[in-house]
């Protein structure tokens, strides 16, 4: 079976690829080389018979002295269920590797070890969930292992890969993978998150918003920057957020409270100190407060599984009892149900499942996903094992000085 292997496929070609794929991370899409600035990058594909049958995105990390490292984010876009195109795949991604100096290529596929859901955990025992991201896993795993792959050891703490390992997901879909309604999706949510949705937030003035518009981006990193000093954290700059919303089907998503008609309830119903901390807002000019955002990326895939992405989110604290971020989240799953996805991704936690992500991304009662993990086709085995030995500690660093 012969297969011709290119390494700058066209950008329209390779989107029509990805439209037609069963499912595919955002970071395999073509223009995240545009957002990834400070890495080169290669777009990849394989024909058989003039037909695109696998592609990916190759981000370059140039290192000291000319070496590379070939990273390939949630890819390969292929069947990794088909050995022979696996292998044959890896087969040109080393040749090229070689050509560029790179001491390795790593991925981090775009599938799960396992699929389970928080109830599990508080429950002990097996809830019926949509599984799709763990199909055929041993099978996939084994042919990555085939083609020449070793696997990182797995695991649980949310820093030591690339992509977090173990993510949370709100499923749109029901064990058969047909879609729910809203009220399943409300219903599916703990009594907790439920009861701060719909007339609670109405009566208080709190309302939602979504908009591609990119000039409300200063409003998204308004609440970013909160919460990056609330947690003494380093997330993203301006730059990189209007580089999402330019090059994706991006939304940016907020959370809002009406504080006059806010004010109103609270003289009816409220408590003294409640209607205090009200009225000085009111007096500092404010009308209309921002109090939870979001950017999401919706998936370029028009068939088998679509997955939104809530990437980045941040909260002001001010009237923290409203609790707008439960809302936020329902109208993001809403908005993503409407555009025909099937799951809303929360993003990452630990994979002990105890820290503060998993705390509030476990009250909507969502699905884990244990993804397979970083494995690495070694280049150049003296080079490889000092670097991998030293770039965790690089990578340390870097985070400190970067706060």
């Amino acid at each position: 079976m012969e297969y011709l292997f290119k390494s700058d496929i066209k950008q329209e070609e390779y989107n029509q690829f990805i439209k037609q794929f069963g499912t595919v991370s955002f970071m395999q899409e073509y223009d995240w080389a545009s957002v990834k600035q400070d890495w080169n990058h290669l777009h990849c594909g394989m024909y058989q018979q003039e037909k695109l049958v696998a592609s990916c995105l190759i981000l370059i990390r140039p290192l000291p002295m000319g070496m590379k490292l070939f990273y390939i984010p949630r890819g390969y876009v292929i069947d990794f269920t088909d050995q022979t195109l696996v292998k044959q795949f890896t087969q040109e991604i080393k040749k090229l590797a070689k050509q560029y100096h790179a001491y390795s290529v790593k991925i981090d596929p775009n599938f799960c070890i396992r699929e389970y859901s928080c109830k599990d955990l508080e429950n002990h025992q097996q809830n019926a969930i949509p599984s799709y991201y763990s199909h055929d896993y041993q099978i996939k795993h084994e042919n990555l292992i085939a083609a020449g792959f070793h696997r990182h050891k797995l695991s649980t703490n949310l820093n030591d890969s690339s992509q977090p390992r173990f993510q949370m997901a709100i499923s749109l879909i029901d064990e058969q993978l047909k879609p729910l309604n809203e009220q399943q999706i409300k219903s599916s949510f703990k009594k907790r998150v439920r009861e701060y949705l719909g007339n609670y937030h109405q009566k208080r003035g709190v309302f939602f918003e979504h908009t591609k518009d990119i000039t409300r981006i200063d409003e998204f990193i308004d609440i970013i920057n909160k919460t990056e000093e609330r947690q003494n954290i380093m997330l993203r700059n301006k730059e990189y957020f209007i580089s999402i919303m330019q090059h994706f089907d991006a939304y940016l998503f907020f959370g809002k409270v009406d504080l006059t008609k806010y004010l109103t309830f609270l003289q009816e119903k409220g408590k003294e100190s409640e209607i205090i901390e009200v009225e000085k807002l009111i007096k500092k000019g404010n009308k209309i407060i921002n109090l939870s955002a979001a950017l999401v990326i919706l998936p370029k895939n028009v068939k088998g599984i679509r997955t939104s992405e809530y990437l980045y989110a941040g909260n002001d604290l001010q009237l923290a009892k409203l609790n707008v971020s439960y809302g936020l989240v329902y109208d993001i799953c809403k908005f993503s149900l409407e555009q025909g996805c099937h799951f809303c991704n929360l993003g990452g936690v630990s994979g002990t499942l105890d820290d503060h992500l998993t705390t509030f991304k476990s009250r909507f009662n969502a699905i884990i996903w244990e993804f397979a993990g970083e494995y690495d086709f070694i280049i150049h085995r003296l080079l490889y094992y000092p670097i991998e030995t030293f770039l965790p500690t690089a990578k340390k660093l870097y985070r400190h000085f970067k706060r």
